[in-house]
């Protein structure tokens, strides 16, 4: 008699595609890349941006010169892929704490506030002021079509708003992106504690969201 295949389905029973197996090449290629990021990530928060030597990561990192290049073709590279992973570490937040909740409105947005405030919180300080004045280089309005976090939010507050728990007659998009800029202003501009800055951003919010339009 054959062994029996766990992976085999029942006459009837619906199939589960295997997840294509990632090729050993593109393992080896992303591992490397991590390892180069979190070198650099560490160079960063003790030198800061303008102190980074690509030298001095290449070696710590076991790889050449061009290795680090042909991932990172410049230093702000470092910073872009920091915010690309923090993109992606507050959409997952986000989903952990919303999706499948009876949570709407105004609070999404109230929780992305605690979020984020807890990541800058948790970052090294260099790291956070060298990405934060990345940003204000580089305005991110641009790039938000498309962009899975901004895109998650915004299918969140058109569903909040079809069920009237937030205003209607404000454009989905235009909402959102004015919410996150204001957000983004408290989180960066360090003028007060980051306490006091949190509960003014929530403040603010409970004013923007909760006016007639």
């Amino acid at each position: 008699m054959p062994p029996s295949n766990p992976a085999r389905s029942e006459p009837g029973e619906p199939t589960t595609p295997a997840a294509t197996p990632i090729p050993i090449r593109e393992r080896q290629r992303r591992q490397t890349r991590d390892v180069i990021f979190e070198v650099a990530m560490a160079e960063i928060a003790e030198h800061g941006l303008a102190g980074v030597r690509i030298e001095h990561i290449a070696r710590k990192s076991g790889v050449t010169r061009p290795t680090v290049y042909a991932h990172f073709p410049t230093r702000e590279d470092f910073l872009r892929e920091m915010q690309e992973r923090a993109d992606a570490r507050a959409l997952a937040y986000l989903r952990e704490r919303l999706d499948g909740e009876a949570e709407g409105g105004d609070g999404l947005f109230h929780t992305l506030v605690d979020g984020l405030f807890d990541m800058a919180a948790s970052t090294n300080e260099n790291l956070r002021r060298e990405s934060f004045a990345m940003m204000l280089r580089e305005p991110r309005s641009e790039r938000w079509l498309g962009h899975e976090l901004f895109s998650y939010i915004v299918e969140c507050v058109a569903k909040s708003q079809a069920r009237g728990e937030l205003p209607e007659g404000r454009d989905p998009e235009d909402l959102t992106r004015i919410t996150l800029s204001a957000l983004f202003a408290f989180i960066s501009i360090e003028g007060t504690s980051p306490e006091a800055r949190r509960r003014d951003a929530h403040q603010l919010l409970d004013w923007l969201l909760g006016q007639p339009a």
